[in-house]
């Protein structure tokens, strides 16, 4: 299992940091790996629902993954699980009060399912990492809007 860990600070609240994110159909807003998401299943925010998110597969051909909210505290915290034939993603943010707006935790994991693997654990952890990388970059301007006055 490939696992990492982003904190952001965020110049937002905490429930309006939670409110952006829990929206998965935003996903290609701050993942620029993500080229759509559509609800499939549920109401936006609700335990359950569901969004199929079209990405690169590790062939570099698109392909869908299911995301599901699988747990949720609201305004603080939630998990989404992933799954595709080739791996199950596991991510959950924690959203926190801060002196100037909030600190968010997101801590991802990916393992692969597939048999045989795409790739090796040594090249899952660096193509992970760099995954990673790019939710980061794209996280930070997505919690930390540019002032529009």
């Amino acid at each position: 299992m490939a696992a990492e860990t982003v904190v952001i600070e965020s110049t937002l609240s905490p429930e309006d940091a939670y409110g952006k994110m829990i929206d998965l159909s935003r996903v290609p807003e701050w993942d620029s790996g993500i080229s759509e998401s559509l609800l499939s299943e549920g109401e936006p925010g609700a335990l359950g629902t569901r969004y199929d998110l079209t990405l690169l597969g590790f062939d570099g051909q698109p392909t869908t993954a299911v995301y599901e909210l699988t747990a949720i505290d609201e305004g603080r915290e939630f998990t989404m699980v992933g799954t595709h034939p080739d791996f199950r993603a596991e991510d959950t943010i924690t959203f926190e009060a801060t002196s100037s707006g909030s600190r968010i935790t997101y801590e991802a994991g990916l393992v692969m399912l597939a048999d045989p693997a795409p790739v090796n654990d040594e090249q899952l952890t660096r193509i992970f990492a760099k995954l990673v990388d790019v939710v980061r970059a794209g996280l930070v301007p997505f919690f930390n809007p540019a002032d529009e006055s």
